[in-house]
């Protein structure tokens, strides 16, 4: 049986009202958000990965981190529903959101950005199933089919899905994360999937193509939006408190870095001096030294 009730929810130190329901039906790391909408993220930096129920089928949200996690989510689908799924739609194009497209799609017709395949097939790997196959027994079972699907369906900025009484408005979200990210934006629920523009309380692997000032573009506007659920590409369920968390976290950096620089320090030298003991207890440390590279090449155009 599912409970409803608002629930304090406790991150890290954080601490959030989120109206939260528990599918405790569906194990371990499922969380019914809101009716019809579910998310599984078992910890705070493994994928995330969702599904959202209507009258006329399911729509997943990325394709989970792992085989093992893909399977669970398609038995949970089948748990809540018997309809089909329709669509999966990709928040971004690195393997850990969209390698396990083979176990849900067909049926289900994947949208992306415009230029995801492409992207996707650069990092693909055709050992990926030999490699996870010999960790465990249960893995090699759960990778048996793996091909590479790219998108059937790939949108340029916007696109609006109607799928019976629901409406998804798909954002694209430029210079962020990877190379096509997608912001979902289900209005009557007032629920966001913001994509890996922000997780929860962790340092993000910032690629090259990431630009600090277009991220911070990004959390303006999924803010305007005034969403009561945010779904980040990590980490639990929780509100619009964690773009302000990252405002904070990324503004503190180019003014740190920026005033270094202008001391005529080289980027060896910030990345050796540079300290952010302010955000001590986010995850991943190691990662701040490409958020480092990031903002000085914001701070030196």
């Amino acid at each position: 049986m599912n409970f409803r009730f608002p629930m304090l929810s406790v991150f890290a130190g954080l601490v959030l009202w989120v109206p939260t329901l528990w599918a405790q039906d569906l194990g371990p790391g499922f969380t019914k958000v809101k009716d019809g909408i579910y998310v599984y993220a078992p910890d705070a930096t493994t994928t995330t990965c969702s599904f959202v129920v209507t009258q006329e089928g399911v729509v997943l949200i990325d394709s989970c981190n792992s085989p093992l996690d893909s399977r669970r989510m398609l038995a949970s689908v089948k748990k809540v529903t018997d309809k089909p799924i329709v669509f999966l739609i990709d928040t971004e194009t690195h393997s850990d959101h969209t390698a396990n497209h083979f176990v849900f799609s067909p049926p289900a017709t994947i949208i992306s950005h415009e230029g995801a395949g492409a992207a996707m097939g650069k990092e693909f790997d055709p050992k990926r199933a030999e490699t996870l196959g010999a960790k465990s027994p249960e893995m090699r079972e759960a990778v048996q089919g793996y091909k590479m699907i790219a998108p059937q369906i790939e949108y340029k900025d916007k696109m609006t899905i109607n799928l019976g009484e629901r409406t998804f408005e798909l954002i694209y979200l430029k210079n962020v994360h990877s190379e096509a990210d997608t912001a979902i934006w289900l209005p009557k629920g007032r629920v966001l999937f913001a994509a890996s523009a922000a997780n929860v309380r962790r340092f993000i692997n910032l690629r090259p193509s990431v630009v600090i000032p277009d991220v911070l573009a990004s959390y303006k506007l999924m803010k305007s939006l005034n969403p009561e659920i945010v779904v980040t590409g990590h980490g639990p369920a929780t509100t619009t408190k964690t773009f302000d968390e990252y405002e904070g976290f990324y503004t503190l950096l180019l003014k740190r870095v920026g005033d270094m620089a202008a001391q005529g320090k080289s980027l060896a030298e910030i990345k050796k001096e540079l300290k952010m003991p302010e955000y001590a207890d986010w995850h991943d440390q190691d990662r701040l030294e490409v958020n480092i590279d990031a903002a000085y090449k914001s701070v030196k155009k």
